[in-house]
C-alpha cells in the first residue's frame, strides 16, 4: 500500500525516463519506512514502459563468488534493464563493485535502485551528477498517515491514537491498526518502534490459529508455498499462503515473501520464549525442506541456510554468512598480496603467509577474499580440489601431503584449505566463518563429503570449530612452517556431503535422531565432462571419452557430443544465475564461435568469473550424467 509518495515517485520516474545515461537511485530511510513499497511502486512502473526488471534482495544473495553476476544473469539482448537492490544495507560492500563493474557496464538508458537503512557513503560522491542521486524517506504527514489508518478500517478515534504513536513510520502504522484492531484499549504512545515494542505489538498473532504459519515465516529466510505446505502442523496450505502473503508486515522476497525484519526478530524471540516446542517442531521441518531442495539449483543458499538454522557458535566461528551484511566476498585483485604482506609482516604466520603467496602468483583464482563497504581488504582465503589444483601445489609442504592423501584414499569430492587470514587490526568477529563458507562454494558448487581443515591451534576458536563439524585430526599430516604449525583435521561430511552434515547436525541440536542418509552415488568426474568438452573438435579424441557408446568412431563421437549437449540443455534451472552459466557453457563449448576472452567479454565477465563458471558448469553436467546413470 503506497500513500503519500508520489513526489519521491515521480522523481524516481524522472530519472528513469532519461535515455542517454544510466540512472542511479539510491534511497534510504529507517526501518518501516517504506522504501521496499516505494522501489516495488517505481518499478512496477518502469516495466509497463518497457524496462526489463531484476529484483535482487540483499538479504538473498549467498557470500560466494558471482552471486550478484549468479542473479542479474545474462544481459537482455535488447530494451533496457532496470536493476533494483534491495535491502542494501545487507550487502554494503556491494557498493565498490557497483561503482567500478556494474554501473560502467550497463548501456544507456539502463538503471539502478538501491534502497538501504544507511545513506550514502561518501565513496558515492563521485557519482553525483553523472546518474546518481540520493533519495532520504521522510515520516509521511498527519494526513497521509490518516489514509493509511483509514485504509485499515480504522475508526477516527483509534486511529487519531495510532497516528499520534507512529509517528509517519508505515510499518509502526500497520503494526498500531492491527493492534488496535485486536485490543481497542491498547496504549503505545511515547513508545518507539524496536524489538521489544514489536513483539508485544504482534505477540497476538502467536496465540491463533496461525501460530505456525506465522512461525514458519519466522524461522525460514524465505517462506515459499512449497516450505509452507511442508513445514505446516495442520490447516490448508494454500489458504495459510493467502493469509500470509496477505499480512501487513509480510514483504515479498525472492519466490516467496517474508516477514520485515523487525517483525520477524521479535516473533522467533516470542516462539522460543513462549511456544518452544512449536520452534523445535518447525525448525526441523524447515531444515528437511531445504536438504530437499539443496541438491538444485538452490544449493549455495541451501547450505547457507541450514548453517544458520543452527545455533552452535563452535560451527558458526567457521562456517557462517552472517558477516555478508558488513562484508562481500571478491577474488583477488591488484594490490591485495601486497597488503597481506603488510598484514603478517613480523607475525609467525608470515612463513605460512609466503607459501600461499606464491601458490596465488602462479593461480590466483584459488582466493577468496572479503572486502568492506570501503573496499578494503579484511581478509583472504585458499582453497581447492584435488581436480582443480594447480601444479605449483604439488611441492607446497601443507597442500602436497594433503592432496597426496586425497588421492590415495580415491577422494575427488573434496576440499582443501590452505591458509584463512584476518588482515585488518579491527577484525570482524565473524569474518571466519564467511571466508570457510565463502572457500567451500568458491571451490565447489556441490555438496563435497571431505574437508581438509587447516587448523591453527594458537587461534582461539578454530579447533572447537573443527570439533562441531566432526573433524578429526590426523597429526601425520600437519604441517610445521617457520615458527607455526598448521594441524591438519579431516571431516567426513558422509553421503551427501556439507549438505546432509548440516540437516543432521540441526536434528542433533534438537535432539533428533539423525534421518538415514543417501547412499553413496558411482559419479561421472568432472575431469571426464572437461576433457570431452575441449575435445569436441576433434572426434578421434572425443570417442575416446568414457561418456562415448558404439563401435566407429563417428557413432562413439557423435553419441558423446549427444550426452553433453543433452545435460547442457537439461541440467540447469530458470535462475539467471543457471542460464548465465548454461549460456557460458554453450558459447564457450559447444557452439564456439569465438575466443574465450571474447565470450567472456561479450557477457561482461572478467576472465577470472568467466572460467569459474565454466567450472562450475562442468560440476552441474557431471552431476546431471551421474544421475542420469
Amino acid at each position: 500500500m503506497l500513500v503519500g509518495r508520489d513526489r519521491e515517485l515521480a522523481g524516481i520516474e524522472a530519472e528513469l525516463a532519461l535515455p542517454d545515461r544510466v540512472a542511479a537511485v539510491y534511497v534510504h530511510g529507517p526501518a518501516g519506512i517504506g522504501k521496499t513499497t516505494l522501489l516495488r511502486a517505481a518499478s512496477g512502473r518502469a516495466a509497463a514502459g518497457g524496462h526489463e526488471l531484476v529484483w535482487i534482495d540483499g538479504r538473498d544473495i549467498a557470500p560466494v563468488p558471482d552471486q550478484l553476476e549468479d542473479a542479474l544473469g545474462a544481459p537482455p539482448a535488447g530494451g533496457r534493464r532496470l536493476v533494483v537492490l534491495d535491502s542494501f544495507e545487507r550487502v554494503e560492500a556491494l557498493g565498490g563493485y557497483l561503482r567500478r563493474v556494474l554501473l560502467p557496464a550497463l548501456p544507456a538508458g539502463a538503471a539502478v535502485l538501491i534502497a538501504s537503512r544507511r545513506s550514502p557513503g561518501p565513496e558515492w560522491a563521485a557519482r553525483e551528477g553523472a546518474g546518481f542521486s540520493s533519495l532520504a524517506l521522510a515520516p509521511l504527514d498527519p494526513e497521509a498517515s490518516s489514509e493509511v489508518l483509514r485504509r485499515h478500517g480504522l475508526a477516527a478515534d483509534a486511529a487519531a491514537k495510532a497516528r499520534d504513536w507512529a509517528h509517519g513510520n508505515p510499518l509502526a502504522l500497520e503494526l498500531a491498526a492491527a493492534s488496535a484492531r485486536s485490543d481497542p484499549g491498547a496504549a503505545a504512545a511515547g513508545a518507539s518502534l524496536d524489538e521489544d515494542l514489536v513483539a508485544r505489538l504482534v505477540a497476538e498473532r502467536l496465540q491463533g490459529p496461525h501460530l505456525a504459519t506465522l512461525a514458519t515465516a519466522a524461522i525460514a529466510r524465505v517462506t515459499t508455498p512449497d516450505l509452507l505446505a511442508d513445514a505446516l502442523l495442520g490447516g490448508d496450505p494454500e489458504a495459510e499462503w493467502e493469509w500470509l502473503r496477505g499480512r501487513d508486515s509480510v514483504e515479498p522476497r525472492g519466490l516467496g515473501v517474508a516477514p520485515h525484519d523487525l517483525v520477524r526478530e521479535a516473533i522467533r524471540a516470542c516462539l522460543r520464549r513462549d511456544h518452544p516446542l512449536v520452534e523445535r517442531e518447525l525448525r526441523r521441518r524447515v531444515a528437511d525442506h531445504l536438504y530437499a531442495i539443496g541438491t538444485g539449483p538452490a544449493g549455495p543458499l541451501a547450505v547457507t541456510d541450514l548453517a544458520e538454522l543452527a545455533d552452535s557458535p563452535a560451527l558458526h566461528w567457521g562456517f557462517s554468512w552472517r558477516a555478508s551484511a558488513r562484508l562481500r566476498v571478491d577474488g583477488l585483485r591488484a594490490g591485495d598480496l601486497e597488503a597481506v604482506d603488510r598484514a603478517v609482516a613480523g607475525h609467525r604466520h608470515a612463513a605460512v603467509w609466503e607459501g600461499s603467496r606464491t601458490l596465488l602468483e602462479a593461480a590466483p583464482d584459488h582466493a577468496t577474499v572479503a572486502r568492506d563497504r570501503d573496499e578494503r581488504l579484511c581478509g583472504l582465503t585458499l582453497s581447492l580440489t584435488p581436480g582443480t589444483a594447480p601444479a605449483a601445489a604439488q611441492g607446497d609442504p601443507i597442500l602436497a601431503p594433503r592432496l597426496a592423501h586425497a588421492r590415495r584414499l580415491d577422494r575427488p569430492d573434496t576440499v582443501v584449505w590452505r591458509d584463512m587470514i584476518g588482515v585488518t587490526a579491527d577484525r570482524d568477529p565473524d569474518l571466519f566463518g564467511l571466508l570457510g563458507m565463502a572457500g567451500l562454494l568458491a571451490a565447489t558448487s556441490g555438496s563435497p563429503r571431505y574437508g581438509y581443515l587447516p587448523i591453527n591451534p594458537a587461534l582461539p576458536g578454530a579447533r572447537d570449530f573443527a570439533a562441531a563439524g566432526g573433524a578429526v585430526h590426523v597429526p601425520e599430516l600437519d604441517a610445521r612452517v617457520g615458527a607455526e604449525t598448521i594441524e591438519c583435521h579431516i571431516v567426513d561430511w558422509g553421503p551427501g556431503g556439507v549438505l546432509a552434515a548440516l540437516h543432521a547436525h540441526v536434528y542433533r541440536e534438537l535432539g533428533l535422531a539423525v534421518p538415514p542418509r543417501p547412499p553413496a552415488a558411482r559419479a561421472v568426474s568432472v575431469a571426464t565432462v572437461r576433457e570431452a568438452f575441449r575435445n569436441l573438435g576433434v572426434p578421434a579424441d572425443l570417442a575416446r571419452s568414457p561418456l562415448a557408446a558404439g563401435e566407429t568412431v563417428a557413432a562413439r563421437s557423435d553419441s558423446a557430443r549427444a550426452a553433453l549437449t543433452e545435460a547442457v540443455d537439461r541440467a540447469f534451472g530458470d535462475t539467471p544465475g543457471d542460464q548465465l552459466t548454461q549460456t557460458v557453457l554453450r558459447r564457450g563449448y559447444l557452439e564456439r564461435t569465438a575466443t574465450q576472452e571474447a565470450v567472456a567479454a561479450s557477457l561482461h565477465l572478467s576472465r577470472a568469473a568467466y572460467f569459474r563458471r565454466l567450472r562450475r558448469g562442468c560440476e552441474r553436467v557431471a552431476a546431471y550424467l551421474s544421475a542420469r546413470g
